[in-house]
């Protein structure tokens, strides 16, 4: 019996030394995993570090753009005010000369007096003043022969008057 104790502690011995080859192998696999992971982690490290510095140029960028684009929303309110103030100064100039034209058009009754006797007066004048000249071109008509005489036009419409 004592073989069988013997025998029994060497198969316990084997076993304990299969145990431990194979717990090294194990470990050794295992440190070897642990190598790639190690230096996959480093890879992903500098692919993230990457990708973070690309990610704040990116950002600066979006940054820079918003601000020149709000700057320019900034500039484009100021024309866009400046635009309803153009219209509505053009809408007031078109009152305006709308009144001018208006006045002049339809005259208060003491100016429609004056006005008729200043343009009859004009008239007057201006027809002794071309009669002169035809008078003139009569008595050297080899000096005058090229100058055409200009004639008054005739007057187109009365003018209207307010009561």
């Amino acid at each position: 019996m004592e073989i069988l104790l013997y025998v029994s502690a060497i198969i316990a011995a084997l076993s304990l030394l299969l145990i431990a080859i194979f717990i090294v192998i194990t470990l050794k696999n295992a440190k070897q995993t642990m190598n790639e992971v190690s230096e996959t982690l480093k890879r992903v490290e500098t692919k993230i570090g990457g990708i973070t510095e690309e990610t704040e140029k990116l950002m600066n960028k979006t940054n820079q753009i918003a601000e020149n684009a709000e700057t320019k929303l900034e500039a484009f309110n100021g024309l866009s005010q400046s635009a309803k103030n153009l219209s509505s100064s053009s809408n007031y100039l078109n009152e305006s000369i709308q009144s001018v034209s208006n006045q002049i058009k339809t005259p208060p009754e003491q100016h429609v007096k004056i006005m008729k006797q200043a343009s009859i007066l004009t008239e007057v004048l201006a027809r002794a003043y071309y009669r002169f000249q035809q008078a003139d071109t009569k008595k050297s008509p080899k000096e005058n022969r090229n100058k055409q005489l200009k004639r008054l036009p005739e007057p187109q419409k009365q003018i209207e008057h307010r009561n």
